[in-house]
């Protein structure tokens, strides 16, 4: 009796602990757009808490893309638990060698034509000023980076 008492102490605590584990469990919105440009817009939002959550974050940053810029391609649109090296450079506004547009929720990464891509830094910055997120701003490239 007694070892059935503990293993169904254990196998509550087991089934606990992976409760725990999925409640804590996050995921980061990862999308990557090219257009027709030749400019490539790599975006990362703050995790959320369920994947749900995650696919509805990517739909909403890419459904105004899909609008204004029909032959653009959308290259990936995933949730990710852990983010890949590049991505967490995004995220963490340190992917020097971009253009990088940093926001309360959003950073996105502009890769192509030097011209192309800091005037689409500019203009989205300054857009999402326009709309109330006071904390956008367009990031330069820094050199060696």
């Amino acid at each position: 009796m007694k070892q059935v008492l503990i293993a169904l102490i254990l196998l509550g605590a087991g089934s606990l602990l992976a409760h725990m584990h999925i409640v804590t469990q996050s995921y980061h919105p990862v999308t990557r757009v090219s257009s027709p440009e030749g400019l490539v817009f790599t975006a990362v939002q703050t995790a959320t808490r369920e994947r749900q959550e995650c696919g509805v974050a990517n739909e909403r940053f890419l459904t105004p893309v899909k609008n204004l810029c029909t032959q653009c391609k959308v290259m990936v649109a995933r949730c990710e638990r852990e983010l890949e090296p590049f991505e967490r450079a995004v995220f963490q506004d340190k992917a020097l060698g971009h253009y990088l547009v940093s926001a309360q929720g959003l950073h996105l990464a502009i890769e192509g034509p030097n011209e192309a891509a800091r005037a689409s830094c500019e203009l989205m910055a300054g857009t999402l000023k326009k709309m109330g997120v006071a904390s956008a701003a367009c990031l330069f490239p820094v050199a060696g980076g």
